[in-house]
């Protein structure tokens, strides 16, 4: 039968109107289990946990409401004691099920239903006759531990299962001979062979279903939530990313060259050039910083430290009393977390042919001066983290410059990243490549280095973050 709906004009069918009626029904289904469980549910409780509960509450109702139904069918045909075994059950269901919601003990309200849907058929089948005579009643014991298994999980619903096949051999031994006149008629026996296996295997269908469609919802609120903190996590990234330097200040006398490679999304390690409008008199600010451990808070951390390091940078005052200033703001910020940043600060002059630093608790920054082919360190003197204690005192050191010299600053990305033998790459390597390299512009030199990172590091993840800024003195002109 096919009619219009008059509002709409599309056709209509009863098909549509019984799946809607059934979706309906099932929604109030639904709500009302649900319902039911929360009068258990404990505020630790998971949605896997709630809904476990959900549906071992939903198996005792319904075998509450059949122990009720064949208890009456048996009585009705003259076997009160096949009658008492599932009205025995149906009351001590209900007690059970009372006793669950005011108490909220799970797990002995699950191991009682458990045991009574184990038990109660084969002392059923025991008082019928034996399986035949009975009509496969202890074909119900089944669900034992098919609800062990999903409301325990397989570790524990494997004595469950080793219980029912017990239970059927010695069910199997002990089976009496059928009385000379059957205890139930044939027709009876046949009709209980068909609702015996047909309702086990509809309740068992059913329940799975329910469980499984239950878990398939959860799952998928559980990718939407995953896409969402992806998203986030992307935004987040192109955010940070946007922090960095776009591009390379050009300082009379200096190549410069940085990045900064994260190994999550988002990262610790920052870069940053500041020149205060001084670029064209050959000086420049490098800044590059290490926050503690990885993820949102450092990226939040490393944000909050630019944006202070930028503001203070223009102020009156040396190196010392900038990163002071900023130190002690941001230990109050970070008080009793745990984090902290390294951080290696220099004013590079070459019209003055002077550098002046800051090392706070940083990876020592380099000096190669290719004519001596030495190596100097620029190292921080017992310098303490920033984010430690607001009260300490840094220093600035400083050196003469002369052209060819190359200014190397890294995290501890670069000098800790490990191969498949367990090796680091260490600061020796990072010195030959420097040395091997020293004719080279400033990019290229950062290139050589993180193309030996990655090969010494093989098919291996990323472990850190690696930032790695470069310095080149050059005669005066412009860099390109």
């Amino acid at each position: 039968m096919i009619s219009t709906n008059v509002k709409t004009g599309h056709p209509k069918t009863d098909t549509m109107e019984f799946n809607n009626s059934v979706e309906s029904f099932r929604s109030r289904f639904d709500s009302w289990i649900f319902r039911l469980a929360d009068y258990a549910r404990l505020a630790s409780d998971t949605d896997e946990q709630r809904l476990r509960k959900a549906v071992l509450i939903l198996l005792a109702v319904i075998y509450t409401a059949l122990g009720i139904f064949w208890s009456i069918a048996y009585l009705a045909l003259g076997r009160p004691l096949a009658g008492s075994f599932p009205l025995g059950y149906s009351v001590i269901s209900t007690l059970s099920l009372v006793y669950f919601f005011r108490s909220k003990g799970y797990k002995f309200f699950c191991r009682g239903q458990l045991a009574l849907i184990l038990i109660l058929p084969v002392l059923l089948q025991w008082s019928l006759g034996g399986f035949a005579a009975s009509g496969a009643v202890v074909i119900w014991s089944i669900l034992a531990p098919i609800g062990a298994l999903m409301f325990a999980g397989t570790t524990r619903a494997i004595p469950w299962f080793v219980a029912y096949l017990l239970l059927m051999i010695i069910s199997g031994i002990l089976s009496t001979e059928p009385d000379p006149q059957p205890l139930l008629p044939t027709v009876v026996i046949i009709i209980s062979f068909v609702l015996n296996i047909g309702g086990v295997s509809a309740i068992a269908f059913f329940l799975l279903k329910y469980f499984v469609q239950a878990r398939e919802q959860a799952m998928a609120a559980l990718e939407k939530e995953h896409r969402r903190v992806r998203q986030s996590l992307s935004l987040a990234m192109e955010v940070q990313q946007n922090l960095l330097p776009r591009d390379t200040p050009r300082v009379a006398g200096l190549d410069i060259a940085g990045t900064s490679i994260y190994c999550d999304e988002t990262g610790g390690d920052y870069y940053d050039y500041l020149t205060a409008g001084e670029a064209a008199e050959g000086k420049v600010g490098v800044v590059v910083g290490d926050v503690s451990e990885h993820g949102i808070p450092s990226a939040l951390l490393m944000a909050t430290v630019r944006a202070q390091i930028r503001q203070r940078y223009n102020q009156a005052g040396g190196l010392d009393r900038v990163i002071c200033d900023v130190n002690r703001q941001l230990a109050q910020d970070v008080q009793d977390s745990g984090r902290f940043m390294t951080l290696f600060m220099a004013d590079v002059n070459r019209k003055n042919s002077r550098i002046f630093w800051l090392n706070a608790g940083h990876e020592p920054a380099i000096i190669y001066t290719p004519e001596a082919n030495s190596f100097d360190e620029l190292a921080g003197g017992g310098s303490l983290p920033l984010g430690i204690t607001e009260s300490f005192k840094y220093t600035v050191n400083h050196r003469d410059i002369t052209a060819g010299q190359i200014l190397a600053i890294a995290t501890d990305g670069i000098f800790e990243t490990q191969n498949p033998k367990g090796e680091m790459f260490g600061r020796q390597r990072f010195y030959d490549i420097i040395r091997q390299n020293a004719a080279e512009p400033a990019g290229r030199i950062m290139d050589a280095i993180l193309e030996a990172v990655n090969d010494f590091r093989k098919d291996l993840p990323p472990e850190d973050d690696l930032t790695l800024v470069i310095v080149k003195i050059i005669s005066s002109t412009l860099s390109h």
